[in-house]
């Protein structure tokens, strides 16, 4: 079932004012996404390694752990790809998870299939390197995800179409539904050459319910798919009510459970999201 849970954060309000997320990729516009000439080098991670590959065209890694490897061989897929790489911004924003998931032998793994809002061209390009990380590196049928921002269209998108693959799923102030962010005019000029959803904002509105993540979570459910959402309550850019707590509300209907942290007086991002001990836990959970 949804538990809300109210977490006091003072007078901050995330990246409007007060304190701040670590600025990854500051120089680009926030609609472009990251790719593989932005990225400084695949950092030496305190407890992994870092392997570079290329699925379909696209720049992926594969972070190995130095250590023990977990017996699962568990693994986290990031979403978007670039917050586990150190970048031109300086810093690794998810450098508190990454390092966690690393030490318990997990493994982390990422793509970069740009602000794709969630199309079926990237969910397929998801789902083929997927397969190449069960087959080739053996790691569990079973991802799990954790998606930021722009992000949870694109995990959402991917798991709603493969639920088998995903065993729980941890969202920072996720999208999840392509009328409120980006809306229908940007969702269809946003994603990348070949990665979007080649329809007009017409054809898009009247096949909504057929690509928005939020109205596809049955599959989720069924396969007792874990959720957690950290989001503030705050945040104008994309809205508590209208993404987690609608998404939330929907897979508990559905006979799902979802846990929604709400970080009061936090906006899009700040320091609760990039180290939060719930988000840690919910990742390493048994």
């Amino acid at each position: 079932m949804l538990v809300l849970v109210a977490l006091c954060c003072g007078a901050h309000a995330g990246v409007e004012a007060g304190e701040k997320a670590v600025p990854i990729y500051r120089s680009l516009p926030a609609t472009k996404a990251p790719t593989a000439r932005d990225i400084v080098s695949l950092p030496d991670y305190r407890n992994g390694q870092a392997v570079a590959m290329r699925i379909g065209g696209r720049f992926a890694y594969l972070i190995k752990p130095r250590g023990r490897v977990d017996p699962s061989k568990r693994w986290i897929w990031i979403f978007p790809f670039e917050h586990a790489l150190a970048s031109v911004g300086g810093g690794i924003e998810h450098q508190f998870y990454v390092d966690a998931v690393l030490a318990k032998g997990f493994h982390v793994a990422g793509i970069d299939i740009g602000v794709a809002c969630g199309s079926p061209r990237a969910a397929d390009l998801c789902q083929r390197f997927y397969e190449d990380l069960v087959a080739t590196y053996g790691l569990n049928p079973r991802a799990r995800l954790l998606a930021q921002s722009n992000g949870g269209l694109n995990a959402y998108s991917w798991a709603v179409r493969h639920p088998d693959c995903v065993e729980r799923i941890a969202c920072l102030y996720p999208a999840t539904d392509l009328r409120s962010w980006p809306g229908l005019a940007e969702a269809v000029v946003y994603p990348t050459r070949g990665l979007g959803f080649d329809l007009t904002q017409e054809q898009l509105a009247g096949r909504l319910a057929e690509f928005n993540p939020i109205e596809n979570l049955q599959p989720l459910a069924k396969a007792q798919v874990k959720l957690l959402h950290l989001h503030g309550d705050q945040d104008k850019l994309v809205p508590l009510e209208a993404n987690s707590s609608e998404l939330a509300r929907r897979y508990r209907v559905l006979g799902g459970a979802a846990e929604i942290v709400v970080v009061r007086g936090y906006a899009h991002g700040g320091g609760p999201f990039t180290a939060s001990k719930a988000v840690r836990g919910f990742l390493l959970a048994d």
